[in-house]
C-alpha cells in the first residue's frame, strides 16, 4: 500500500479534530497542544493560498482589517490572546473553503467521508454502551458527514453497504435519546426526498408492490419505536439539547442583554466590536451568528460577509453541494456551533469533494489475484499483469489489488488478509461493473459476499490450476470454496479447453458461463525467431552440440525426474557424443534433482541454469535444437512455455496428457509421449534426431502457426468481449 503523502497528514488532522477536543479538555497542556495544531492548520492554508494561488489581494485587504483590528484590541487593553484566536476561529471557515477549492488532491471524496460516518457510528456506539462522555460536537460532525454520506449510499449498488448503514444507525437511533439527533435527520431525509421526488416518483411508478411495503414497515417500526422513546431521559452522557435551544428561543433573554452593552459600548467598540472575552462576561459565547456581530462588530461582519462572497465567487459549488452546505449552514447555527473549530474544516471538506465528485464512484472492472509481478520476481504472475495491461488498453477504469510473492507463511498469511480485507472494502465502498478475479478458492473470499450483494455487478472468476484441479491434500481442502464460488460466479475464465471439461465434469458450471482465454496469450513481438549464432552467443553455448532443454520449475510432477531419466536411457540407445542437456529453473525439489543427476553419472552433460529473464528465455528457446515438456502435474492448466517455444520456431516434445494436450498433436507440430514413462521420452528424442529435415521443418510450421492462434493480438478480442458494457 501506498505511505501516507505530505497532504494526506492534514486530512488526518482534521478527522482527528473532535477527539482532539476530547484530549483538549484534560489539561492546560493539551489544550495549548490541540490549539497549536489547529492554527497550525491554518496558517499552512493560508500560506498555501498566498504562494500558489491568484488570491493574494484579497490576504492583503483581510491584512488591512486585521491590522486595524490588532490596533483596537491593543487600545481597549483587550485580551489579545483571546481576541486573536476568535478573529482567527470566525475567519477559518472561508479560509479553508478557499483553500479545499484550490488544493488539487483527488483522494478525499464522498467514499471518504462515508467510510469515515461509519467509523464514526462505531465510535459513538462503543461510547454510548460504555458510559462514556460525548460532547455536541461530535453528535454535530456525526450530522454533517452524513448528509454527505447519503448521497453517497443513495448512488451506491452494494446492497451490503446499504445494510450495514442501516443496521448501524438503527442500533446508534436505539442509544441517542437527543432532540437535535432527531430533528437534523428528519430534517436531511426532508431535504433528500424534496431533492429526488421525481427519481422517486418513477421508483414507486415501477415497483408499486416494494415501495408499499417499505412505507407499511417504516410506519410500524415509528410505531413501535416512538412510544418507547422517554425524551425526558437521557440515556447516555451527551449534553441534552431541547427544542427551544434549537430554535434560539430560550437566548432571547441573555441577546438583550447583550443588545444592552453593545448601545452602551463607545462608537469605536460598535464598528470594531466589544470583543470575545466581554461578550463571554455578559453570557457563556456559543458562536452563533449574533456573537460573531457583536464579537467583531460592524465592520468585522462587513468584511465577513465580503470574504464569503468573495470565496463563493470562486468555489464553482455544485448544486447538490450548495444545498448541503446552505442546510449543514443554518444547521450549525440552530445548534449554536456555526463558528466552531471542529466543524469547520469538514464544512470546507464539500467544495474539495464537489469538486472531485465526478463519477469517481463508479468503475468499470475491481482486478483481484493473488499472484503479480514485482521487483524481486518480475516474472511471477507476468501473465496477469499481461491480462490487467490489455484491460487498461482498453479503456477500462481498473481498481487493482493484488498480492506479490512472499517467503513464509506468516507473511503470506498476512498478505492473504490484507489483500481480502482491500478488495471487500473497495467491493463494498465502490459500484463496479466487474469483480474479476485471479485463482478461485483462495483470492474470491473478500469479494464474494459484496459481489452477490450488489446490483448489476458480475462475478468473473479466472481459473488457473491447483484452484480447481488439487496437487496435494492441502489444495483438497480449498476445493469446497472453490465450489461455492464457482456456483455464485456470472462469468468463469478457463485457459483451456482441458481446463473447461474439468469445470463441467467436477464442478457442473454451465457451459454458456464458461469462456476460453489462455492466460494472457503469446508475445509474439517478444517471442520469434532469431539467429541462431547470436543466441547461442548470449546463453554461451557451443555450436556443435545438438541440445535438448527442460524448462520449468523444480517441482513435483513438473516432470525434471522423467527429464533425467530419460537422459539417461536416451545414451542407451544413443551412443553419440555431440548431445547435451539443459536444464533451467528453480524450485524446491532441487536437492532430489541433484541426487538424480549424480545416479546416473550425467554431470558432464547435463547444463544447469536457475530461473531466467523472459529476455534470455527467447535466447535459450533459439539456441536450443528441441524443447522438452513432460509435465505431469493435473493442475497444469495450458503450459505457456510450449507455445512460447513453438513461436520461437523451436521443435517441441511434451505431455499427451492435462493442459498442452490442448495444443501439442503428435506427429503433425510435436512429438508427444506419455509423462510418467521416461523411457517414451527417450525414443522420442532418438526419434527427433533421426527425423528428415523437410518433416521437422513441416512440424515446425505448423508448431508456429499453431502458436499465432494463441497469441496475445489474436486472444486479446476475448477477453475484451468479456468486459464489454
Amino acid at each position: 500500500m501506498t505511505k501516507l503523502k505530505k497532504i494526506d497528514g492534514l486530512y488526518l488532522l482534521i478527522f482527528l479534530l473532535p477527539f482532539l477536543d476530547g484530549i483538549s479538555l484534560i489539561n492546560t497542556t493539551t489544550f495549548l497542544i490541540t490549539l497549536t495544531l489547529k492554527g497550525l492548520f491554518l496558517l499552512y492554508s493560508v500560506y498555501y493560498l498566498v504562494k500558489n494561488t491568484k488570491h493574494k489581494k484579497i490576504f492583503a485587504l483581510l491584512g488591512i482589517y486585521f491590522f486595524i483590528y490588532l490596533l483596537h484590541v491593543f487600545t481597549n487593553h483587550l485580551n489579545p490572546w483571546f481576541e486573536i484566536t476568535n478573529l482567527l476561529t470566525i475567519f477559518s471557515l472561508p479560509t479553508f473553503i478557499l483553500f479545499f477549492t484550490q488544493y488539487q488532491k483527488e483522494t478525499m471524496t464522498k467514499k471518504t467521508i462515508t467510510i469515515l460516518s461509519l467509523l464514526y457510528i462505531i465510535v459513538l456506539l462503543i461510547f454510548s454502551l460504555f458510559g462514556f462522555t460525548i460532547n455536541n460536537e461530535i453528535l454535530n460532525l456525526f450530522l454533517l458527514l452524513f448528509g454527505v454520506s447519503l448521497l453517497y449510499i443513495i448512488e451506491s449498488n452494494s446492497y451490503l453497504l446499504k445494510g450495514l448503514f442501516l443496521i448501524a444507525f438503527c442500533l446508534l437511533t436505539l442509544f441517542i435519546n437527543n432532540e437535535i439527533f432527531f430533528i437534523s435527520i428528519l430534517m436531511l431525509v426532508l431535504f433528500y426526498l424534496f431533492g429526488n421526488l421525481r427519481k422517486i416518483a418513477k421508483t414507486i411508478k415501477k415497483n408499486q408492490l416494494k415501495s408499499l411495503l417499505l412505507v407499511l414497515t417504516l410506519c410500524i417500526g415509528l410505531a413501535v419505536y416512538i412510544p418507547k422513546m422517554d425524551l425526558t431521559k437521557d440515556k447516555t452522557s451527551l449534553e441534552p439539547y431541547s427544542t427551544k435551544e434549537i430554535f434560539i428561543n430560550e437566548r432571547i433573554d441573555l441577546l438583550k442583554n447583550v443588545q444592552k452593552s453593545f448601545k452602551e459600548s463607545s462608537g469605536m467598540e460598535k464598528v470594531l466590536g466589544i470583543g470575545y472575552e466581554k461578550l463571554n462576561s455578559i453570557h457563556y459565547v456559543e458562536s452563533d451568528i449574533f456573537d460573531l456581530f457583536y464579537s467583531i462588530g460592524i465592520l468585522g461582519l462587513f468584511f465577513y460577509f465580503f470574504y464569503f462572497a468573495y470565496v463563493f465567487k470562486f468555489s464553482h459549488l455544485k448544486k447538490n453541494y450548495t444545498i448541503i452546505f446552505v442546510f449543514l449552514l443554518i444547521l450549525s447555527n440552530l445548534g449554536n456551533v456555526l463558528i466552531n473549530p471542529y466543524l469547520i474544516p469538514f464544512l470546507s471538506l464539500l467544495f474539495l469533494i464537489s469538486k472531485n465528485d465526478n463519477g469517481k464512484m463508479k468503475k468499470d472492472i475491481l482486478f483481484v489475484s493473488n499472484m503479480y509481478p514485482s521487483k524481486e520476481y518480475p516474472h511471477y504472475g507476468i501473465f496477469v499483469k499481461n491480462t490487467y495491461d490489455l484491460l487498461v488498453e482498453a479503456n477500462h477504469t481498473i481498481d487493482l489489488v493484488v498480492m506479490y510473492k512472499t517467503t513464509g507463511k506468516i507473511k503470506k498469511l498476512f498478505s492473504y488478509i490484507k489483500m481480502c480485507g482491500l478488495s471487500l472494502l473497495k467491493a463494498v465502498f465502490n459500484n463496479y461493473d466487474y469483480i474479476y478475479v485471479h485463482f478461485v478458492s483462495h483470492t474470491t473470499a473478500g469479494v464474494f459476499i459484496p459481489a452477490l450483494c450488489a446490483k448489476n455487478t458480475k462475478l468473473v472468476l479466472n481459473t488457473h490450476g491447483n484452484d480447481i484441479v488439487a496437487d496435494t491434500n492441502v489444495d483438497k481442502g480449498y476445493l469446497g470454496l472453490t465450489r461455492l464460488f464457482l456456483k455464485g460466479s456470472d462469468i468463469v475464465i478457463s485457459p483451456s479447453n482441458y481446463f473447461k471439461k474439468v469445470l463441467i465434469k467436477n464442478y457442473k458450471v454451465a457451459k454458456e458461463k464458461i469462456v476460453i482465454f489462455p492466460s494472457g496469450g503469446v508475445d509474439l513481438a517478444k517471442f520469434k525467431k532469431m539467429n541462431k549464432k547470436t543466441a547461442l552467443k548470449n546463453v554461451e553455448l557451443d555450436s556443435k552440440y545438438t541440445y535438448f532443454a527442460f524448462i520449468a520449475r523444480i517441482e513435483k510432477d513438473k516432470g525434471y525426474d522423467v527429464y533425467v531419466k530419460a537422459i539417461h536411457e536416451f545414451r542407451k540407445i544413443n551412443k553419440k557424443e555431440d548431445v547435451k542437456f539443459l536444464l533451467v529453473g528453480s524450485g524446491s525439489e532441487e536437492p532430489q534433482l541433484k541426487k538424480w543427476i549424480q545416479k546416473y553419472k550425467l554431470e558432464k552433460v547435463i547444463i544447469r541454469k536457475p530461473l531466467v529473464s523472459q529476455e534470455e528465455l527467447v535466447s535459450i528457446y533459439n539456441a536450443i535444437d528441441a524443447f522438452i515438456y513432460p509435465t505431469r502435474m493435473k493442475s497444469e492448466s495450458l503450459g505457456l512455455t510450449g507455445l512460447e517455444a513453438m513461436a520461437c520456431e523451436t521443435f517441441v516434445i511434451g505431455s499427451n496428457k492435462y493442459g498442452p494436450s490442448d495444443y501439442l498433436i503428435d506427429g503433425e507440430n510435436s512429438l508427444t509421449f506419455n509423462p510418467s514413462d521416461d523411457k517414451e521420452l527417450a525414443n522420442k528424442m532418438d526419434t527427433f534426431l533421426n527425423l528428415k529435415t523437410t518433416k521437422k521443418n513441416k512440424l515446425i510450421k505448423n508448431a508456429r502457426k499453431k502458436s499465432e492462434e494463441y497469441s496475445s493480438e489474436n486472444t486479446k478480442k476475448v477477453i475484451l468481449d468479456v468486459f464489454k458494457n
